[in-house]
């Protein structure tokens, strides 16, 4: 749970997340949710802090001696790698013109200097090679120094003098302690000994890929296969590789993504498309230089002790961050840290902010605790706001404690902070940690008190309390108290609507697209949501795009992808970690058509997601590998990111969308198509048991359709049944998801029945399709 997030979970009805291809199926729609101590206390000295560790180390290695075949730039190449990667800083080891014992030696002291870290700290282990370089039977090496004869060694030859760049140099580092890898060469991908090319002969270097269970690897090689590398044109001091590579790393915000995209273009255009640099590996989350932030610059420094109202829920991390910005406009990090060291309450808690940060400091999350405290017990209240939330949510690599983290909401309430106010209200409203269980009446008191100082969140605060109060009515069959709290709910939304409450603008939006109360009005449902993406809120650009995304009857009818991409663009563009995989999804299904470019970015999309934990992703790259579908067919890849997406399976929150079971029965699914049908021999054969029980049979799976309470709104569900060998009905999960991820209620009849249908099919030893096919359709008939 994100530390400073302002809206919770929202239940909302259906919506399309993405289409499942499977034996027997074809479409798989779900609904979308978008939820959303004393102050006296003496504080503690500051003792131990350990400052945060990020490590960036390279080995650089540039040759150009070849006695028969030289080379001209290699060794400028690697100095000027050198350089820029200092100036990211990178800690790093140049390597010229070495032997096969000298580059031997350097990668055993690097691998060592890698080693030497805890097993905390975060390495980010970079190697480049400039010069020649050959593949010879599936195996690409690097050529030393004093190599002679280069087009008429034979393979004993190279496997004696030359470096694999694969066993000797990859799988070092995917077995080494590093976190990260960045493996860059600029030699040649084709090569019959040119003049003025880099390598040797061969078709093009091999495809290299690091051991399944390293760490993530991005690998990016000066040409595509069947292309030479160009060692510069005359009179040039670097190669075109070098050239686009150490620009693009000199780039604020220079992502992996972002590096090679730039890379490629100009290498392509200088050479006039005779050269096109390629990459292997995983986009995985890095930026060799950050994106500056420019500082917000203000008439006056307004003092925050002498304003203590909150308008409206306040950000922690967004809010208080801008105001850092403003304060370091006219004032020095040293300045405030004088401040704070001195007393000042504000200026404690703006150095709190700045170390959670890392702005003029080194970022830490010791120190960010200490000095919000520092400043909460002097009685500011949003520091007294903000170290509850670290306490609450267990923000800072701090284990959450409930309790005193709902007791500092309190002592800021006190303090007529509206936001704790808020926190408080949510804790009652939806029975969390921190309280004896669900309260509404102090839900209400609290929302009612933030009210009554102004916070323009309060009102949608309310319109949620009796959104829960509509719903307890229609559980308990009281139409009448459902209509009337269904209707304080639409007044107060609409009253924090027209006061700019993008939250309010956005839950008015999903009543008119669901029909909750009001009539499905998809035109006014669309003017809500614009209004409310206008205003900032991003779960309104996600909802509109798979508004526009859906084709079915509850939606537009008739997609408009193109609609659907430019809100799936602006919710990436605001920092949303779904809207990039919902445009994969559209690419990937054909929703939108696709181009070497799109396909492109769909499987980027992908793989950054990946590395952010995502599951779905993984299966759905899985997929693509598998099915040849974006991109060519590669059994290892589809293997490698099934295996990847099991993995995940134990990081996945299990109210998260990643947490759907059918993405990782498709994961499992993919895992036994690659073994059974492809022939592929397992990475882990250990697995195959787990997996062949998972799966089951090989007559796919059925979907049927079963209605669920979501709030106030009835609602479709799609279930899926199929054969596998695991004593639990594989519908369980399935229903278990729909109640945590979308708070929604599977009637219990509907939940038995499956489960009786399910243990009748094992006692005996019938099909639990075709046996729930069959009692269905008995059903429907008597009806």
């Amino acid at each position: 749970m994100p530390l400073f997030s302002a809206r919770k979970l929202k239940l909302t009805p259906l919506a399309l997340v993405f289409c499942l291809t499977t034996s027997g199926v074809s479409t798989l729609l779900l609904p979308i949710t978008i939820e959303q101590s004393q102050a006296t206390e003496a504080t503690p000295p500051l003792t131990g802090v350990k400052q945060s560790s990020s490590k960036r180390l390279a080995l650089v290695v540039g040759v150009d001696d070849y006695p028969e075949d030289p080379l001209k730039l290699p060794v400028n190449d690697a100095k000027l790698v050198e350089a820029r990667l200092k100036s990211a800083g990178f800690e790093v080891t140049l390597v010229i013109n070495p032997t096969k014992g000298d580059l031997t030696k350097a990668r055993d002291e690097f691998i060592k200097k890698i080693n030497s870290y805890s097993p905390g700290d975060k390495v980010t282990a970079l190697f480049f090679f400039a010069g020649h370089g050959v593949q010879i039977d599936g195996h690409n090496y690097l050529i030393p120094a004093k190599f002679k004869r280069l087009s008429e060694s034979s393979k004993a030859v190279f496997i004696d003098q030359a470096m694999d760049a694969q066993q000797g140099i990859l799988n070092y580092l995917s077995e080494s302690k590093a976190s990260q890898v960045i493996f860059v060469l600029d030699a040649c991908r084709d090569n019959p000994v040119n003049p003025g090319h880099r390598g040797s002969r061969g078709s093009g270097l091999a495809k290299m890929s690091p051991t399944s269970d390293g760490p993530d690897t991005f690998i990016l090689f000066a040409a595509s296969p069947g292309q030479v590398a160009i060692d510069g044109v005359a009179g040039a001091s670097n190669s075109p590789f070098t050239q686009a590579f150490t620009k693009a790393i000199s780039q604020p915000g220079s992502s992996l993504t972002t590096v090679f995209q730039q890379v490629y273009e100009q290498v392509k255009n200088s050479t006039n498309g005779e050269q096109r640099p390629y990459q292997e590996g995983i986009l995985f989350n890095f930026q060799f230089l950050e994106t500056p932030v420019a500082p917000i610059l203000v008439s006056e420094q307004t003092r925050l002790l002498d304003t203590g109202l909150e308008k409206r829920q306040y950000d922690i991390v967004k809010d208080g961050y801008r105001l850092l910005k403003q304060t370091l406009a006219k004032k020095s990090i040293a300045d405030i840290t004088k401040a704070a060291e001195n007393g000042d309450a504000e200026a404690q808690y703006l150095l709190g902010i700045a170390y959670n940060a890392g702005e003029g400091v080194t970022a830490n999350p010791e120190r960010t605790a200490y000095w919000l405290r520092r400043s909460a017990t002097r009685g500011f209240s949003r520091a007294q706001f903000a170290y509850g939330q670290r306490l609450y949510w267990g923000w800072g690599e701090t284990t959450p404690n409930k309790k005193e983290g709902f007791d500092w909401w309190l002592v800021a309430a006190e303090n007529n902070n509206a936001s704790a106010m808020l926190a408080i209200g949510e804790t009652y409203l939806y029975g969390r940690e921190g309280v004896p269980g669900q309260d509404l009446a102090q839900a209400e008191k609290y929302f009612n008190q933030a009210l009554s100082i102004g916070a323009l969140d309060a009102e949608t605060s309310l319109g949620r309390l009796y959104t829960e109060k509509a719903k307890k009515a229609q559980i308990a069959g009281d139409k009448k108290t459902s209509g009337q709290a269904s209707e304080k709910k639409l007044a107060y939304f609409q009253n924090a609507a027209q006061k700019g409450s993008s939250d309010a603008m956005y839950l008015l939006a999903q009543m008119y697209r669901y029909g909750d109360y009001v009539k499905v009005d998809l035109s006014k449902a669309i003017e809500w949501y614009k209004k409310s993406i206008t205003a900032g809120d991003n779960d309104a650009a996600v909802e509109l795009a798979q508004l526009y995304a859906d084709e079915s009857t509850t939606g537009l009818g008739k997609a408009q992808p193109e609609e659907a991409a430019k809100y799936f663009r602006i919710a990436i563009n605001r920092g949303s970690k779904t809207a990039g995989v919902e445009l994969a999804d559209l690419i990937r299904n054909g929703k939108i058509k696709a181009t070497p470019q799109t396909s492109q970015e769909a499987i980027q999309i992908y793989q950054q997601a990946v590395v952010g934990g995502s599951l779905r992703a993984a299966t759905h790259l899985s997929d693509i590998y598998l099915k040849g579908q974006l991109a060519a067919k590669d059994l290892k890849k589809a293997e490698q990111y099934a295996l990847k997406a099991l993995d995940l399976e134990k990081t996945t929150k299990p109210d998260s969308e990643d947490a759907w079971p059918m993405y990782l029965q498709t994961a499992y699914s993919n895992l036994l198509r690659l073994y059974k049908e492809e022939k592929l021999q397992p990475a882990k054969p250990q697995l195959l048991k787990t997996i062949e029980n998972r799966v089951g049979s090989t007559s796919g799976m059925k979907r049927f359709t079963v209605s669920i309470n979501c709030g106030t709104v009835k609602s479709p569900f799609h279930i899926y049944v199929w054969d596998w060998k695991l004593d639990e009905s594989p519908t369980n999960a399935q229903f278990t998801w729909v109640e945590k991820a979308r708070g929604c209620e599977v009637p219990k009849d509907v939940v038995e029945s499956f489960q009786k249908l399910y243990k009748i099919a094992r006692d005996n030893n019938v099909s639990f399709q075709e046996l729930t096919v069959y009692a269905l359709g008995e059903a429907n008939k008597k009806k």
